[in-house]
């Protein structure tokens, strides 16, 4: 991390070494290029800054999930569903067949940790907190995209003053203004573009992605453990099916209100005390 820090820093640094010493003469690709040089590549060397690469990397992983994601919540149900009927009828085999085919997730640890013979206590505890975890990643990454908004239309600015400084260096030069000019307004365009028009959206989107995998991480919660008392299927499906609709706010199960999702409330209880 140290040593991203220093690397990001010294990218930044000649980013704007580059902006105040290459010329450019008329508006173009050159001035498209300078303009967006500082402010796309000022804001990612900023960010760079303030969180490891990793993250980011993975921030564009679950933006892609989000924008592909669209019947998380419904194969979620049908799952859980099919796990109960497994173990209703074959028992902790046939439950443990089909987590294998399970995608990676809380889910499949879910059923990892009944097949284990953990108690029903334990199961709960354990998938609280790896729920909590999960959406302290989301938020994280909803973080840095909201940083990368605030930081673009800044920079944008920050470019338009390094060429307003050239214009005033060059004035005996008339054609090396206009070049100066059209980075400086560049800069200023590219930044608005890039911050509202681009992360702000991104970071809102993320944001509705976040809201589904509360809902549906709380499913998990609440019906691995109908599952593990091996309750009926169709009982299971009215209360999910009513849990994963519009009017439902996530963070308040009913049955299981200790159960959390979320950034804590006062009036929820903690799953550590």
């Amino acid at each position: 991390m140290v040593l991203q820090g220093i690397f990001s820093l010294f990218l930044f640094i000649l980013i704007f070494l580059l902006a105040f010493n290459l010329d450019v003469g008329r508006m173009g690709l050159g001035s498209n290029l300078n303009a967006l040089m500082i402010v796309l590549g000022g804001t990612l060397s900023a960010t760079l800054i303030a969180y490891p690469w990793r993250r980011l990397l993975w921030t564009a992983q679950l933006l892609k999930k989000a924008f592909i994601s669209r019947t998380e919540i419904d194969w979620t149900i049908d799952t859980i569903l099919k796990m109960t009927r497994a173990y209703r009828k074959d028992g902790i085999r046939a439950l443990e067949r089909l987590g294998e085919k399970i995608p990676d997730g809380l889910l499949k640890d879910a059923v990892e940790l009944i097949a284990c013979n953990y108690t029903k206590e334990k199961i709960e505890h354990i998938l609280a907190k790896e729920v909590q975890i999960t959406y302290n990643r989301y938020e994280t990454a909803e973080k840095i995209l909201y940083t990368m908004a605030r930081l673009a239309p800044a920079l944008g600015l920050t470019g338009t003053i390094v060429n307003l400084i050239h214009v005033f260096g060059h004035f005996s030069d008339s054609q090396s203004i206009v070049g100066y000019m059209a980075v400086a307004l560049l800069s200023t365009f590219y930044g608005v573009v890039l911050g509202n028009l681009c992360f702000i959206p991104l970071s809102n989107k993320l944001r509705d992605f976040m809201d589904q995998e509360q809902i549906r991480l709380e499913l998990i919660q609440e019906g691995i453990l109908d599952v593990y008392d091996a309750e009926n299927p169709t009982a299971i499906e009215r209360k999910l099916e009513a849990l994963s609709t519009p009017d439902f706010k996530p963070g308040r199960i009913p049955s299981r209100a200790r159960l959390f999702v979320g950034p804590p409330q006062k009036d929820t209880p903690s799953v550590y005390s």
